[in-house]
């Protein structure tokens, strides 16, 4: 039985999902924990505008390189590195 690649990724994104998560859940089911969490530092008036920017920024980057990698394809711009290697009998 083969896993898909896909099906890979998607688990090691929720797992990580997860395990970022954890500390919320247990702040918010403890108390004493909870006290702990409230002395973190406030998110300040810009935040929420640089976490845009940032994801903005990656996007960015993703199709850039995405529109290279098809340019590539569809020129057929493949360098002799690149090929596999003939089996010499």
């Amino acid at each position: 039985m083969q896993i898909s690649k896909m099906a890979v990724r998607a688990s090691a994104m929720a797992t990580g999902a997860q395990a970022a998560a954890l500390p919320l859940v247990v702040g918010a089911s403890d108390p004493q924990h909870a006290d702990a969490a409230e002395r973190g530092l406030a998110l300040p008036a810009d935040g929420l505008m640089i976490g845009f920017a940032t994801v903005g920024a990656l996007l960015a980057v993703f199709a850039v390189a995405a529109l290279g990698y098809l340019y590539r394809r569809e020129r057929h711009l493949d360098w002799e590195f690149q090929k596999p290697d003939v089996p010499h009998h």
